[in-house]
């Protein structure tokens, strides 16, 4: 009579609390998808995306992570994908946006970060932060800085 009781409790465990373990978390680096694969490492650059706040304003952190033993340049257009499963690209020629990165460095955005190409405001995408569901660095290109 009780193995009924125990599996409904277990089975109420698994349902409320494992796909917590499993749901995606904002406050983490979550993997910018640069091949078709969905691998976010691309000729030895590894990409992330953050949703943040900076200053009370809803952004997005870009971090680039250069495995390589030399030094990289990047060119990419930022792009947006929403809830209603809609890209939103600025590709426009002055929207391209243009970073290296020495061997063996990480460049990551933030707050206090001086380097603006690593933060992107979501106000210029979309009004509505909840409409946000991934961020895509459109068009990279990946080429040795030497």
């Amino acid at each position: 009579m009780n193995k009924p009781k125990h599996f409904l409790i277990l089975i109420g465990i698994l349902f409320f609390i494992v796909p917590k373990f499993f749901s995606q978390n904002k406050d983490n680096w979550e993997p910018v998808y640069l091949l078709v694969t969905g691998a976010n490492t691309m000729d030895g650059v590894e990409a992330c995306f953050k949703l943040a706040k900076c200053n009370n304003e809803d952004v997005v952190y870009i971090k680039f992570n250069n495995h390589n033993e030399y030094s990289v340049k990047l060119e990419w257009f930022d792009a947006v994908f929403t809830q209603e499963l809609r890209w939103i690209n600025k590709d426009g020629e002055g929207n391209k946006k243009t970073l290296i990165i020495p061997s063996k460095m990480e460049a990551r955005g933030g707050c206090e970060s001086n380097n603006t190409e690593l933060v992107v405001k979501l106000k210029d995408f979309i009004v509505d932060k909840n409409n946000f569901k991934r961020f895509h660095t459109s068009q990279l290109t990946i080429v040795s800085a030497q």
